[in-house]
């Protein structure tokens, strides 16, 4: 069961992915494996699933898998909210920027991680580039260490002596040609999220968590798995922890539950005090026994929170003697992509964040076709998998 980020394209363009990347996955793995994605159907309104098979070499032999793969909808709700390029995105912009520095969620967020508080604040300062003009601007970049941070900086200032003259189609051009908007609205959304200004998103979590609870009653798996991928991590947490607390009986008859994490951006709401709900759902998550939770982080990926303990982070303890959840672990990158593959893939902001869904040229332990449709369980595939910071760097 899987959820997608902030992303309005919905469930056929991850499907695509997927069947694009099944082969390179299985060629990656070698002679023996294979993965094949059958057609999509819809199930209800907002999930969309289809069968995703696999073949595995162990000990000599073939195994076989069937995994029934639901992609949890929320896309309608991230066009509800894509950001319309005009005045509004600055005005929505200007208020949350006020709210996080009169309130300290800035601050919380570069003491974690200085490089995210950069990347929020980046565009903003490209669109200022835009409207306040040249010089301005300038000083701004220069005083963030952000100077031809970005190709859309770049294209800024050739625009930025149109001035407000030119703001609206600059805003336009921007949408169209880069991520600008999309991630000054994400800091947006957050923000919404955090004073409780969206209620529409919060039925839709309620939609997601009785789906999740639904399947668990349906039973007839040997494991039940969650994933949340990016923005749609937060999700997940809120979702699966929901289902957990409303309708724990129907889980009883779960064989194995897990939880997988990749790219993670919990942080961003449970930094913030007044989302005590989401800190109580990553508790719920974290402290029960049932549930493997592995979360996956890239170091290079400016767009996640790498290697954070989220139970950590919102000080809460463990009891004494039980298992430490979620396991933070490395995709190691650095490992699975040859020198140059890896410089290449660390210049591209998005494919590093999207990689965690992707093949990769060498078979590693956090690969996403094998944790979907393997013959490992993911507590069996992360058994011995160190649950603290002790990977190595990468």
């Amino acid at each position: 069961m899987f959820i997608s980020g902030f992303d309005p394209r919905g469930p056929r363009h991850y499907y695509e992915l997927w069947r694009e990347e099944a082969p390179k996955a299985a060629a990656t793995a070698g002679p023996g494996t294979a993965y094949h994605l059958g057609p999509p159907r819809r199930h209800g309104g907002q999930v969309f699933e289809w069968t995703l098979t696999g073949e595995t070499r162990v000990g000599g032999e073939t195994v076989a898998t069937e995994t029934r793969f639901e992609f949890l909808r929320w896309d309608d709700v991230v066009r509800r909210m894509w950001p319309r390029p005009d005045w509004s995105i600055v005005r929505s912009t200007a208020t949350t920027l006020w709210w996080g520095v009169r309130y300290g969620y800035f601050r919380r967020i570069f003491k974690i991680r200085h490089w995210y508080l950069l990347n929020i604040l980046e565009p903003v300062s490209t669109v200022l580039l835009i409207l306040l003009g040249l010089p301005a601007a300038i000083l701004l970049l220069l005083s963030l260490g952000l100077w031809a941070a970005e190709v859309e900086v770049l294209f800024a200032l050739a625009g930025a002596p149109l001035g407000l003259f030119a703001f609206k189609p600059m805003l336009r051009w921007l949408q169209r040609t880069s991520s600008v908007l999309w991630r000054i609205q994400l800091s947006n959304f957050y923000a919404w999220q955090i004073a409780g200004q969206l209620p529409y998103l919060d039925a839709k979590l309620d939609a997601l968590a009785a789906r999740i609870a639904d399947a668990a009653r349906e039973g007839g798996v040997d494991e039940l798995l969650v994933i949340g991928h990016s923005v749609g991590t937060t999700l997940a947490i809120s979702a699966l922890g929901r289902a957990l607390a409303r309708r724990p009986e129907d889980f009883a008859g779960v064989p194995r539950l897990a939880f997988a994490t990749l790219g993670s951006m919990t942080p961003l709401l449970a930094l913030e005090p007044r989302s005590a709900w989401f800190r109580d759902e990553i508790a719920r998550i974290a402290l029960d026994p049932a549930v493997t939770w592995v979360d996956i982080t890239a170091a290079y990926d400016v767009a996640c929170f790498p290697r954070i303990d989220p139970l950590e982070l919102i000080g809460r303890e463990r009891p004494p003697g039980a298992p430490v959840s979620p396991k933070l672990v490395s995709p190691r990158f650095h490992v699975l992509f040859g020198k140059e593959g890896y410089a290449a893939l660390k210049q591209d902001r998005y494919q590093m964040h999207t990689q965690y869904l992707m093949a990769t040229p060498r078979l590693g332990r956090c690969d996403f076709f094998a944790m979907v449709a393997g013959p490992l369980a993911l507590a069996e595939r992360f058994a011995d998998t160190a649950p603290d910071r002790a990977e190595a760097p990468e």
